[in-house]
């Protein structure tokens, strides 16, 4: 099961699951729809996954932490983002925004691996929107966070943005996974590679 839930800045929470067992992917702010999901499906929660550590992907992690015990998994060059509200960019929004729980975050790299039902999920390091962002590949899903969207790429004009480090990682994906991979962005719509291949303007 892979399951949308649209929060305020438009941005995309996903909730994976296999087996009675889910992962978050990017909660944002609408942690009372990512809870109704999780109970009424009656899943257990083994992670929150954070492709990168902006205040609209990260906002609803300390609501959704005093219902489940979990653990959050950010990029090792990630980490700071959780507690500094000017990386987070928490600090242009109407609240400063750190995380409580910091025993519960682990830190991680493109090594690790995580199991749901039969399959994995891998980490994939594409940095550039952010320095320690990343994507999670799950079967033949891509979870891309703000690198990739449909026909377009991440913003480069925040703290610790590469244009090169990121078109260099839409180059990566672009050519390690197949054409009717299924990318699912943190804004917006989802796509493929093919169709990014095709259509994206940043792809030369």
């Amino acid at each position: 099961m892979v399951k949308a839930i649209v929060n305020d800045f438009a941005e995309n929470c996903y909730i994976i699951a296999a087996n009675n067992e889910a992962y978050v992917i990017d909660p944002g702010s609408n942690y009372q729809a990512m809870k109704k999901l999780i109970e009424k499906e009656q899943l257990t929660l083994k992670g929150v996954l954070l492709t990168h550590g902006h205040y609209d992907h990260i906002s609803g992690i300390n609501d959704l932490l005093e219902h489940f015990d979990a653990t959050i998994y950010v990029h090792r060059k990630e980490r700071d983002f959780l507690f500094d509200h000017n990386l987070n960019l928490s600090g242009q929004m109407d609240k400063i925004f750190r995380v409580k729980d910091k025993h519960r975050i682990e830190s991680i790299d493109e090594t690790k691996t995580f199991s749901l039902g039969n399959d994995m999920i891998k980490v994939v390091f594409t940095p550039g929107h952010t320095r320690g962002g990343v994507t999670f590949h799950y079967q033949n899903y891509l979870f891309t966070g703000d690198a990739l969207f449909r026909e377009s790429i991440g913003r480069t004009d925040l703290p610790t943005a590469s244009e090169n480090d990121l078109l260099k990682s839409i180059h990566t994906l672009l050519n390690t996974f197949d054409d009717n991979t299924i990318c699912y962005p943190g804004h917006g719509h989802f796509t493929t590679i093919a169709h990014e291949k095709m259509h994206n303007p940043y792809i030369d």
